[in-house]
């Protein structure tokens, strides 16, 4: 071998080398990410039961204001204890099958 091909060779090997770090430094960043992208749907799914919990007790604030205001809105209020009253009727239902 020449000493053309020595510094070709040797050149060859410093690329591969270099290629193999950014290669696990990839495979790093991207484990990386994948734990982060986890973290983030376990939050945004906390958020979302969190958000019901609060659209559920918002919605039966709303019907005890009506409840606790005597004006003549008993029907909305007779309507929104209907709904829900389907609505736990629904939750049975689901419970026995």
């Amino acid at each position: 071998m020449t000493k053309e091909d020595n510094l070709l060779l040797n050149d060859l090997k410093a690329n591969i080398e270099q290629l193999f770090q950014q290669y696990n430094h990839l495979e790093n960043e991207i484990t990386t990410l994948e734990e982060k992208v986890l973290s983030l749907k376990s939050e945004i799914e906390l958020l979302e039961k969190d958000k019901l919990e609060m659209s559920q007790r918002n919605e039966q604030l709303k019907i005890a204001t009506v409840l606790l205001s005597g004006v003549d809105e008993n029907k909305v209020a007779k309507q929104k204890i209907n709904r829900l009253v389907r609505e736990i009727d629904k939750c049975i239902a689901l419970l026995n099958k």
